[in-house]
């Protein structure tokens, strides 16, 4: 990274079009005064935590850990149903040298896009002369998708204000749009660090790049500390002129801006930036090193200088500052936070972000405060809790006893989604201790309850958890059931993210049974998706099944280059593990060759599935009605022992007689096969078997009962084997 010469007109050029991007550093100076993301959330967690808790939860904050959308989100699910805390934003009506900035450039062809809630920028526009009919706030879903060619507007002379993170109402119209601020915060607040915009709202995406294409985007208001989705969508997004990010800097005056250009010696210079500097450099060279964009700037200065001297004539900004108290404004909406509400707050927060022994010991102090019998529904989520951090750490009949005990309280049945919860956890715990048919009966419970209630997302989760067991337990049929039915609700919902991982399960079932066709179709369609939502983890999965079909094909050239693709995406992120599996599978993909690869194939594939034909010579002693009598004896009794070590549900073991030398065998979905009993002449009998593999687990099944059966038939008839 190198300092340059360059002024701030050498690199902000208005007469070109450029788009801001506005974050909340752009309403903290005067005479708005709102507190940035770590004021609001300091005087949160001062009021709504349990005094033992807050100096821990502080900490959580300072080192970044704790996002603003993920403590709303928690306090949203204890206290604020209706999120009156966002509306301390709504009562400011005093914009800034900044926000009046803005308005000019909206009024001169330029784009904004905020992630603020307030509607200083509204109000600057307003005040600056653009009439309220003009102004167009986009927030809504429907808005997003309605305005997603931000030119029409313009063409028809209106002033748009695009509100990435929402908003409770909608400036100009006065329409309630609380909705889709509640939407927001659960999807941003339910997400870890590091997913960007697209991947979280997707319908988001065509207007994010229609008002920065071929446009220079100028940030302005972000620290680099305090947001999570902007700067992994800033990484994704192509045809933008340049980057130019403003960091707000009290003490350096127009004239003497401090202006740096990022390339390939960026690493280098970080050393020797002051500790500001330094943070969003890190974050610039990131999104430089994507080569998506070619100029990248930073620019230390006073942003309010900064903006003055950028403006043709001076605005009419508000000598009185906005003053309403922000402790005062949270006790009048929080008045009575009960104490047991003040240690669930902590617990949550811990919850979310895998402090396990945090939330087991928050969790005892709650069953400590709630011994009364009123308290009975806390019990029940205390003991759930703990349950669950205990399936984490793998003490998987501690956490059933515990959630055995949440049961048996009166209350419970009362409170459906609480109940939900706790068949869930209990589904989790059979799972990890392979109980697989108790964990399916929870999970219906469960999934039952959800339908009930309405809940569609947690649907989606209850569909694809028994996709994924049925799955386990070579169930196809079942599992492509559940999977298309969660399928259905996330296309009813928009919701790509999910569904590009069911695609991916249900690709991997054809692939597993060798419907190699289907299977190719899903994971295309899985593939695009996450090429869409701008993740490379659902990428690196897409492209490793993609190349595991591959591989069951014999096609291990195209395997090598879709696993080298997934690795080098994996180091370019930075997940070593993922990236040591992928080498694993890449350097087994190299190994292969067609004819190393399983049993000789003696008869063609039929519809995606290899049928293998074995031939087992029969020792002279053994009639056809003893080895038919056998073979009926052998083959249930063989796949209930197999399934019964598996811990799989048992299914029906067929073992139909089609003529009176030929059996049909069948034991679900995935072990099929014919068993032929060939008299070659008076002496000599062979049994010809002909499995199909549908599954590598099914070609170790044959395989080992086809050995089992060559030993058996050498022996001297059925007798000697009594013997």
């Amino acid at each position: 990274m190198k300092l340059t010469n360059l002024k701030i007109n050498d690199i902000i050029k208005l007469d070109q079009k450029c788009t801001f991007l506005v974050g909340a550093g752009c309403s903290v100076s005067a005479p708005s005064r709102l507190p940035a993301g770590y004021a609001m959330m300091e005087a949160l967690i001062n009021h709504t935590c349990a005094q033992s808790e807050i100096k821990n939860i502080l900490k959580l904050m300072k080192s970044g850990k704790l996002r603003f959308e993920a403590l709303v989100e928690i306090i949203r699910n204890q206290i604020d149903d209706n999120l009156k805390l966002i509306e301390y934003y709504d009562q400011c009506d005093k914009p800034n040298i900044q926000h009046f900035f803005l308005a000019e450039m909206i009024k001169g062809g330029h784009f904004t896009i905020t992630t603020n809630f307030d509607y200083l920028i509204e109000y600057a526009l307003n005040q600056s002369g653009v009439p309220i009919e003009e102004i167009v706030p986009v927030i809504t879903k429907e808005d997003f998708k309605s305005f997603s060619d931000p030119y029409e507007l313009l063409n028809l002379g209106k002033k748009m204000v695009y509100k990435i993170h929402g908003s409770t109402k909608n400036f100009t119209t006065k329409e309630d749009t609380s909705d889709s601020l509640v939407a927001t915060i659960q999807a941003f607040g339910s997400n870890k660090q590091g997913e960007n915009v697209f991947q979280l709202e997707p319908f988001k995406r065509p207007l994010f790049e229609n008002i920065t294409k071929d446009r220079s985007l100028i940030v302005m208001g972000y620290s680099g500390s305090d947001d999570f989705d902007i700067v992994p969508t800033l990484k994704v997004l192509k045809n933008v002129r340049n980057i130019i990010w403003i960091n707000y800097n009290h003490n350096i005056e127009m004239g003497k801006e401090q202006i740096f250009e990022l390339n390939n010696t960026t690493l280098q210079s970080l050393d020797k930036l002051d500790m500001n500097t330094k943070k969003v450099a890190q974050i610039l060279f990131e999104i430089w090193q994507e080569k998506n964009i070619s100029q990248i700037y930073l620019v230390n200065v006073n942003t309010d200088k900064m903006v003055e001297r950028l403006l043709d004539s001076q605005p009419n900004v508000s000598t009185e500052n906005f003053s309403l108290d922000l402790k005062e404004y949270l006790y009048n909406i929080y008045q009575n936070v009960i104490e047991v509400t003040q240690h669930y707050i902590p617990n949550r927060i811990y919850r979310e972000l895998d402090m396990y022994s945090n939330v087991i010991e928050s969790s005892e102090k709650i069953l400590q405060i709630v011994k009364e019998e009123k308290y009975n529904i806390w019990k029940a989520i205390a003991l759930s809790d703990i349950a669950e951090v205990l399936i984490n750490q793998g003490k998987n009949s501690e956490a059933l006893k515990n959630l055995e005990k949440a049961f048996e309280i009166p209350t419970i049945s009362s409170n459906l989604s609480l109940k939900s919860t706790i068949f869930n956890n209990m589904a989790l715990a059979y799972t990890a201790i392979k109980d697989y048919p108790a964990a399916i009966i929870r999970y219906k419970e469960s999934l039952d309850i959800d339908k009930r209630l309405g809940d569609l997302k947690k649907q989606i989760s209850g569909h694809n958890n028994l996709g994924h067991l049925y799955s386990t337990q070579q169930q196809f049929s079942e599992a492509l059931i559940q999977y298309n039915e969660g399928l259905v609700i996330t296309e009813k919902l928009g919701l790509l993210k999910p569904k590009c991982f069911i695609l991916n399960n249900i690709g991997n079932i054809y692939a597993q049974n060798r419907n190699y066709i289907e299977a190719m179709k899903r994971i295309e369609e899985a593939l695009k998706i996450s090429e869409q939502l701008g993740s490379p983890s659902l990428k690196i999965s897409c492209l490793t099944n993609f190349a595991r079909i591959n591989e069951y094909q014999g096609k291990f050239q195209d395997a090598v280059e879709l696993y080298e693709e997934a690795r080098e995406i994996a180091e370019k992120i930075g997940e070593k593990e993922t990236k040591n599996y992928i080498l694993e599978l890449l350097k087994s993909a190299k190994e292969k060759t067609a004819e190393t690869i399983g049993m000789v194939v003696k008869s063609g594939i039929t519809q995606g599935i290899r049928k293998i034909k074995q031939d087992v010579i029969c020792h002279p002693k053994w009639n056809l009605n003893d080895i038919k009598n056998f073979l009926k004896g052998f083959i249930k009794p063989f796949f209930d022992s197999f399934r019964d070590s598996l811990n799989w549900q048992r299914v029906e073991t067929d073992c139909i007689e089609l003529q009176p030398n030929l059996l049909e065998i069948s034991s679900g979905d995935n072990f099929k096969a014919t068993f032929h009993i060939i008299k070659e002449d008076k002496k000599k009998l062979t049994l010809q078997i002909i499995w199909e593999e549908r599954s590598p687990t099914a070609r170790q099944v044959w395989e080992g009962i086809t050995n089992q059966l060559t030993d058996l038939f050498k022996k001297p008839g059925l007798k000697s084997l009594k013997k």
